[in-house]
């Protein structure tokens, strides 16, 4: 098989453990290094460290970066691209990468690590053995693998699905109720959530020109019981606000947190304000037809991180009418 690229960004997989310190260490691609030793399956890797940091410390700037790197670079001697990431911020940044990167018509995968690489319980190796069985079988599309704590396999989810792991048990999950596959002594074993044979006719790739930049802002926000909407300020360079619903797909429509207000506020600045996410062909709440009836834009059946990653990505392509950016599926990220 062709080359494999593999682009360290830090994280924990790129991490070492000093006095009970985690930091991220300059040159360190251990998790790589131990795979070699491990497994001799022919898969030839060729790293590069493209930036070195906490994935919490993460920012636009750093989706800047890895796009433009990928987008520019020849990449015709390579099956397929591995990403190196820590785990806070994964889900986001695999969908961004979902979005940005579905159409190079060869395999991306992002993976992280629980634990430093040389630790003996740390799934780091796992998960660099996982990312490389999804290069093996998939021909094109971005995915996401990761070992969860506590479980034998590697699960493989569609980079514009997974969802962020919880604080307690540190597990991710798919917006799909279910991984795209397992990987069982390096190889796929897929679920059924997903017909492997129709990905590549479902990746419709914006249009990006390079370099790549994300100036303009979306702002997200997360409804609790109390909030003040009047504290909330829309800054100059936001171009679109998401505001996360409930679980039944609602949101305020009276009081202090009354989306309404909101609404007013994006009207005198010009901007959309989008709910996610919403079912389809299902009666709502009278709170949220009154959002609606008033100007608030529903997202069908999307993850909060794919809603918002795919805003910011439609909010930053010259000349593109956001809501029918925001309707048209990128790459399978909205349930049907």
């Amino acid at each position: 098989m062709k080359k494999i690229l593999v682009i360290m960004t830090g994280g924990t997989i790129g991490s070492c453990l000093n006095n009970g310190v985690i930091s991220v260490k300059k040159d360190s691609c251990r998790a790589v290094e131990l795979y070699r030793e491990r497994y001799d399956d022919g898969a030839e890797l060729h790293t590069v460290e493209l930036m070195n940091i906490l994935s919490e410390n993460l920012d636009k700037s750093h989706w800047e970066k890895l796009v433009n790197y990928i987008l520019s670079s020849d990449l015709r001697e390579y099956g397929g691209i591995i990403i190196t990431h820590g785990s806070d911020t994964l889900s986001y940044s695999s969908a961004m990468m979902g979005f940005c990167l579905c159409g190079l018509g060869i395999p991306v995968v992002l993976t992280a690590a629980d634990l430093v690489p040389d630790l003996p319980e740390s799934n780091a190796v796992d998960d660099i053995r996982g990312s490389v069985a999804v290069i093996k079988r998939m021909k094109s599309g971005v995915f996401t693998v990761y070992r969860n704590p506590g479980e034998s396999e590697c699960a493989v989810y569609l980079a514009t699905r997974v969802l962020e792991a919880d604080r307690v048990r540190g597990c991710f999950g798919s917006f799909d109720g279910a991984p795209f596959a397992h990987v069982r002594d390096g190889e796929l074993e897929f679920t059924g959530i997903i017909d492997p044979g129709v990905i590549a006719g479902n990746i419709c790739p914006p249009d990006i020109t390079l370099p790549f930049s994300l100036d303009n802002d979306v702002l997200m926000i997360r409804p609790y019981p109390g909030m003040d909407v009047s504290e909330i300020r829309i800054g100059e360079r936001v171009k679109a606000v998401l505001h996360i619903t409930y679980h039944s797909s609602s949101a305020s429509a009276d009081g202090r947190g009354s989306v309404l207000k909101l609404l007013s506020q994006c009207r005198s600045r010009g901007i959309e304000l989008f709910l996610a996410s919403y079912p389809e062909n299902q009666a709502l709440y009278e709170t949220s037809c009154a959002l609606i009836r008033n100007g608030a834009v529903p997202l069908l059946h999307i993850s909060d991180e794919a809603a918002y990653t795919k805003l910011l990505l439609g909010v930053n392509i010259p000349n593109e009418d956001i809501r029918s950016f925001m309707e048209r599926d990128i790459f399978m990220e909205a349930l049907r």
